[in-house]
């Protein structure tokens, strides 16, 4: 990744976190252009949405100078991306000692974790990862995750925590209560849900607990 790839990515974060999160997907659609692996990249930044590891001298070493042992003192994560590959091993070592996570930018063997790609409709969030082997896949296998969890999988969720204290309360041994969060979730509230019937979907869930 050169300097300029990873300032674009920087920049596109920056203006998608300042984006309401319904307005991210849009946001990213365009200024991605069909790139699935800028995409993956500013959405694995924003999944973190950890400002620090943009901002401090050891996550950015793309600064107005190169890394140099002691610099990781004030990063948390950090994000590595020095003009010599070669130096990541240094980097890598550094961080580790620290017992910080470190991310090396398309050197997968230097990386303590991965951004993953994320699918997010409300409090559910899907997580894609391909082990640093390829995020234009990882991308790519969201965007088909996205097209079979909608929308409406975040009213159901909702639908679902609000029930939640009532069927811990009415059923309180654990096989049993497994039993019922089964029958909840493969009921036929998802597809009320999926026609834009909210009031259709709680009482089907409703009638669930009522023949339990």
């Amino acid at each position: 990744m050169t300097p300029a790839r990873w300032g674009r990515i920087k920049e596109i974060f920056g203006a998608a976190r300042e984006r309401p999160e319904s307005q991210r997907p849009e946001y990213l659609d365009g200024v991605c252009n069909g790139d699935a692996e800028l995409r993956a990249e500013v959405e694995g930044l924003l999944a973190e949405d950890d400002p620090s590891s943009l901002a401090s001298p050891a996550a950015d070493l793309l600064g107005a100078r190169e890394y140099r042992p002691g610099d990781f003192e004030a990063a948390f994560p950090a994000i590595a991306c020095p003009p010599d590959r070669a130096r990541n091993a240094e980097i890598w070592a550094e961080a580790g000692a620290r017992g910080i996570p470190v991310i090396a930018v398309d050197d997968p063997p230097h990386c303590s974790f991965i951004f993953p790609a994320i699918h997010r409709q409300g409090d559910l969030v899907i997580a894609v990862s391909s082990g640093g082997k390829s995020p234009a896949l990882a991308s790519r296998v969201r965007d088909r995750i996205a097209l079979e969890f909608g929308p409406a999988y975040a009213r159901f969720l909702d639908l679902l925590g609000q029930l939640r204290p009532e069927v811990t309360e009415r059923f309180p041994g654990f096989e049993r209560r497994r039993e019922i969060w089964y029958r909840l979730v493969d009921s036929r509230a998802i597809d009320y849900l999926n026609a834009g019937e909210p009031e259709a979907a709680l009482a089907e869930l409703r009638s669930v607990l009522e023949k339990a």
